[in-house]
């Protein structure tokens, strides 16, 4: 007669404490990635790659959307800053073109390239400005969002990242906005 041996409970307490930390070494990466940036959702996919080497997320942020015009966001991955945001409203549309030229400290770009995003739109090897028509209840009848990547290797790869971030993002930080019909 065949006996069916169990295994001892050592065996199978080795085994459940293997399932649990592969679970918790595959889980971490993806509890790194916000579901949200600076007030707008974002995909995981879309910003993994600029968040990349991965850590603990933390924003700051000056005073929020509903208080001013223009306001920052700065994201960073463990104890280095690793995206920049600016967001502005203002009257009239921006000069993208000129405001990624290099020498603008603030939303100046490496290897600025048009973009076909919005209203204007400006991709560099690290950020990506764009500019849109949003009218709001102060007066203001357009928003600009210019986004610096201060950390990674600037690439080829960096660009595509960049371009395909901010065609998901700037669309989507525009819904959370509010903006009147026209």
């Amino acid at each position: 007669m065949n006996s069916v041996r169990k295994p001892s409970g050592r065996w199978m307490w080795l085994v459940a404490l293997s399932i649990m930390l592969t679970a918790c070494a595959q889980a971490t990466p993806d509890e790194q990635i916000p579901a949200s940036l600076c007030g707008t959702p974002v995909g995981k996919r879309l910003s993994e790659p600029l968040l990349r080497p991965l850590g603990e997320v933390k924003e700051w942020t000056s005073a929020g959307r509903e208080v001013g015009q223009s306001y920052w966001c700065v994201v960073s991955v463990g104890k280095h800053d690793a995206l920049r945001f600016n967001f502005a409203r203002h009257g009239g549309p921006a000069d993208v073109t000129e405001a990624a030229s290099p020498g603008d400290s603030v939303t100046g770009l490496q290897n600025p390239r048009p973009l076909r995003l919005a209203d204007g739109a400006v991709a560099g090897d690290d950020g990506a400005i764009a500019t849109t028509r949003c009218r709001d209840g102060s007066g203001a009848d357009h928003f600009t969002l210019a986004l610096k990547v201060t950390r990674g290797k600037f690439d080829a790869d960096r660009r595509v990242a960049i371009e395909r971030f901010m065609r998901a993002y700037m669309p989507a930080t525009v819904r959370t906005l509010g903006c009147l019909k026209r």
